[in-house]
């Protein structure tokens, strides 16, 4: 059995999601279900349910500074996971953050808007941080907001030229298709995952994947490996979520 003292770290810096569907409790049980620990930094409090998100309230810069370098100099991560960036403030302390620890894989999931369409952050705050992420895993729409393009490989290229080390496009957001296709790509090559679409709307399989993906570096995978086992946990975090409330379902992504 693994000694709890010899878990790997992952960092993450997201939102406060209420409901627990989404933010940094998806983050924080996504990490742990694949034998890590995980430390934690809110970006942002927000006031959302299961249907909708009805306010944001970004944190304070430099409050935000101060606990995620506590915890860095401390646990030490072993990779960091990105989620909400709702103030450009925030953005800017995130890129100051990377920039003092570039030796950090960081994986981020760029939240451009909630399940409802309402606006959560913008381009102009992530396109600085590219350059510092190991991986970044956008939606369909997001990538095309990100990559100024329609087709998908145009987006992922554009991105790459903007110094992100890989792009993984996911499709679960295009709800008229019956499977759902994750694409990754990288300088050399391109690959595909085919996904059986599952019936209903589902709150924080974003969140899940990547932080699932954070959590299987950290146990030092490969990002192919990684990307692949996160997207299995996923999809059966996802088969067997639950609806407490009156939207969406949320991802079981613990089963005691």
């Amino acid at each position: 059995m693994q000694n709890a003292h010899s878990l790997p770290v992952v960092l993450a810096l997201s939102g406060h999601d209420p409901c627990g569907g989404a933010g940094i409790q998806a983050d924080i049980e996504a990490i742990q279900a694949q034998g890590c620990h995980p430390a934690t930094a809110i970006t942002c409090l927000t006031v959302q349910d299961s249907v909708r998100v009805h306010a944001l309230f970004p944190v304070s810069s430099d409050l935000f500074l101060r606990q995620s370098r506590c915890v860095i100099e401390d646990l030490q991560p072993r990779v960091i996971k990105i989620g909400l960036i709702s103030s450009r403030a925030i953005a800017e302390a995130i890129g100051e953050l990377l920039t003092e620890i570039p030796e950090v894989p960081v994986v981020l999931d760029p939240v451009l808007h909630s399940g409802n369409g309402r606006p959560m952050s913008t381009v102009e705050f992530l396109q600085p941080l590219l350059p510092l992420c190991t991986l970044v895993t956008p939606n369909r729409k997001e990538a095309r907001l990100l990559g100024g393009a329609e087709e998908m490989e145009a987006c992922a290229r554009a991105l790459l030229r903007e110094g992100a080390g890989s792009i993984l496009i996911t499709g679960a957001d295009e709800a008229e298709a019956d499977q759902v296709v994750n694409t990754l790509y990288d300088t050399n090559q391109t690959r595909h995952w085919r996904w059986p679409r599952l019936p209903g709307s589902y709150h924080g399989s974003g969140c899940t994947l990547a932080s699932a993906i954070a959590a299987r570096l950290a146990l030092g995978e490969t990002l192919a490996t990684a990307v692949e086992q996160a997207q299995q946990y996923t999809f059966d975090s996802i088969e067997k979520a639950c609806r407490p409330g009156h939207g969406q379902h949320l991802p079981r992504r613990i089963v005691i």
